[in-house]
């Protein structure tokens, strides 16, 4: 089944999302795993972990672009040593396939996700339309690709953009996942370098970490292939 087949409504891990361009103010995911995926070559919890740890926020500034071949945006998280663990958000456009009538779509998020051979269930769970211009917020529950909680420790959280064509801006910051709050702010990168002289798409971002927070569970929101 390639990626522009897959139309199937199903029920994923928990990730919500604020100021998504649609009628909701928000997307509440509830998860009930239709069988999990298989995690990642390499990527294996060594002391079981069967509580979430908390929540971490994702804050930034999107500024949506008038142009083409523009306002594609995927955040995700990896591990200390660089593994995948989850995309918390992917534009539906590059997230259901676009990428192969634009290679030069968010290649690095595409690249390290293994996105070509994402689960159905992933692919519902991260892809949305383009959200509009504002400050937006995206919520991480601490669980991997599959809906398993993950163990303390220092996760990387990644924003790429597509600024225009093949230019891209991409942030990384690292968050510290454990018994006490935290907060951060990433690096920046432009690529190349002259895509800083280019419009903001994305701007002033920032990541809290919760300790003993809880998602709320509601109802599944209906899949669409937003811009």
């Amino acid at each position: 089944m390639t990626m522009s087949e897959r139309t199937s409504r199903l029920i994923v891990p928990i990730v919500v999302i604020t100021g998504v361009a649609t009628t909701a103010t928000a997307a509440y995911l509830a998860y009930r795993p239709e069988p999990p995926p298989a995690s990642p070559a390499g990527l294996s919890w060594s002391v079981p972990v069967t509580d979430v740890l908390g929540v971490v926020r994702i804050d930034y500034q999107l500024n949506r672009l008038p142009r083409l071949a523009s306002n594609q945006l995927a955040i995700w998280i990896e591990d200390a040593r660089g593994r995948y663990v989850r995309t918390l958000f992917a534009t539906s456009f590059t997230a259901n396939g676009g990428f192969e009538r634009r290679p030069m779509s968010l290649p690095l998020w595409r690249s390290t996700s293994g996105w070509e051979s994402a689960t159905d269930s992933e692919v519902k769970a991260a892809s949305r339309p383009a959200q509009e211009s504002g400050r937006q917020s995206v919520y991480w529950d601490t669980t991997d690709r599959s809906g398993r909680p993950v163990p303390p420790g220092t996760y990387t959280y990644r924003v790429e953009g597509n600024v225009v064509w093949e230019k891209r801006v991409l942030f990384t910051g690292t968050v510290e996942v454990g018994g006490t709050p935290h907060v951060s702010r990433p690096r920046v990168e432009f690529l190349p370098a002259d895509t800083g002289q280019e419009p903001a798409l994305v701007a002033d971002v920032r990541a809290s970490f919760a300790p003993g927070e809880r998602l709320p569970a509601g109802a599944v929101t209906t899949f669409t292939r937003g811009s």
